[in-house]
């Protein structure tokens, strides 16, 4: 039998029931609480639209892409014109982010793009993505570091600021789509490992932050971007967009800072 199915009843902490069973949340007038029945490891992360209530046992911190191709000089994106020191900005948040992460014991994810040599694993609208010109270097083609954001390439390696932070407990994906849940085993680790909460940050913040943000909403986990850990190389009205977006649809935004004093 479906377990306290009564979908906008009140709930016993007197907040209204939003879902059911193990999976419901509970909104209540001065925040919201996503860990409704954990244990002793809840705690509260003020961000908007409203505080979060999270079951830290249940919370993991997802990083994409701050690699050398998006966020170093001479990388694709310097080398295709566009501006890398805008992607660099996340990654003193990134840092934050990871050590507010150790500190309250919620496992880190690296995510990255990660290609075959032999781009077999790509098709022509994601090619198009990144050749745009005849004389624009795409993926796998050569920069003077190496190929473009191929497997084992320096383009592809996640920047010295992070790479120095990275421990053998945690977990690695690569991606072969903006879409950090596309064809990789990501969402199989987190429900094998019991997270419902993702606390967002990487590059760009408006196209693979953003995709996977939204696909993790799809998959009903809890979403937390953590505004200064995303960066974009596109114009700032693009990340502006996806802040809205998370506020209002996919979850909710906060910082590392607000993150680090979760209590």
């Amino acid at each position: 039998m479906w377990r306290e199915r009564d979908i906008y009843g009140q709930a016993d902490d007197g907040g209204v029931r939003l879902g059911g069973g193990v999976a419901q949340w509970r909104l209540h007038a001065d925040h919201v609480d996503v860990a409704a029945g954990a244990g002793e490891r809840r705690a509260c992360i003020e961000a908007e639209l409203l505080p979060v209530v999270v079951d830290l046992d249940a919370t993991a911190l997802v990083l994409l892409d701050l690699q050398n191709d998006f966020c170093s000089p001479g990388g694709w994106t310097d080398r295709s014109g566009l501006d890398h020191t805008a992607c660099r900005a996340a990654i003193p948040g990134a840092v934050r982010a990871v050590e507010a992460a150790r500190q309250l014991g919620v496992p880190v994810i690296w995510v990255y793009w990660y290609n075959r040599p032999d781009l077999r694993n790509l098709g022509a609208p994601t090619l198009w993505s990144f050749k745009h010109r005849l004389d624009q270097a795409g993926i796998g083609e050569q920069l003077d570091h190496g190929p473009v954001l191929t497997e084992g390439s320096w383009g592809a390696t996640l920047v010295d600021e992070l790479r120095e932070l990275v421990r053998p407990e945690d977990v690695q994906v690569e991606k072969y789509r903006m879409n950090g849940f596309h064809a990789t085993h990501l969402d199989q680790v987190l429900r094998a490992q019991g997270i419902r909460t993702l606390l967002f940050g990487g590059v760009n913040t408006d196209q693979c932050v953003s995709t996977t943000v939204e696909d993790a909403y799809f998959r009903d986990y809890a979403t937390v971007l953590l505004t200064d850990a995303t960066a974009t190389s596109s114009p700032a009205y693009c990340k502006d967009a996806v802040v809205f977006n998370s506020q209002q649809c996919w979850g909710f935004t906060s910082d590392t800072a607000r993150f680090a004093a979760a209590a």
